[in-house]
């Protein structure tokens, strides 16, 4: 009979007896789940600016969220880790954020907060206006945990405040 390969084969598929397990590697560039008790935007962002020469550059953002408002440190990894005062405000999902530089120039950012762990959108420095995103990073003491490489994170050796 033509079928019996076939008729052997069903027999024995599916495979009987303990299957191996499929483990899932974690994924790094998951967006980590935020702290219970953070309030709105608190706390460290990873900031990525797309140069239109195709470079990215990392930053940060230190933020506290009173009601609407924003305050806060932005550190420019690109300048020696300068770090410059960030005020802003937060209308239902628009973020606005203004760098303010030591020349008294400044770094507007205006974006869309999706949830409370990602940004997207667009900075005006001077005349030129580049995307950015920004993640939140949880971190136990600001400058602890950051560096001045691509990524901006490290393994994070702080300790709680």
């Amino acid at each position: 009979m033509v079928l019996a390969p076939f008729a052997a084969l069903a027999q024995t598929y599916p495979p009987t007896g303990p299957q191996p397990q499929v483990q899932s590697e974690p994924n790094p560039d998951a967006t980590p789940t935020p702290d219970p008790n953070r309030k709105g935007l608190d706390g460290v962002w990873e900031v990525q600016i797309q140069h239109t020469d195709g470079s990215t550059s990392y930053d940060h953002f230190q933020l506290k969220q009173s009601g609407n408002a924003l305050a806060g440190t932005f550190l420019d990894n690109e300048h020696n880790n300068k770090k410059y005062p960030v005020t802003g405000s937060l209308d239902a999902k628009t973020v606005h954020l203004v760098v303010t530089r030591d020349d008294g120039t400044t770094m507007v950012f205006t974006g869309t907060v999706d949830g409370t762990t990602d940004m997207v959108g667009m900075l005006q420095d001077g005349n030129q206006q580049i995307a950015f995103t920004a993640a939140y990073r949880p971190k136990y003491r600001f400058l602890d945990t950051i560096s001045p490489m691509p990524g901006g994170i490290s393994t994070g050796t702080g300790t709680p405040p």
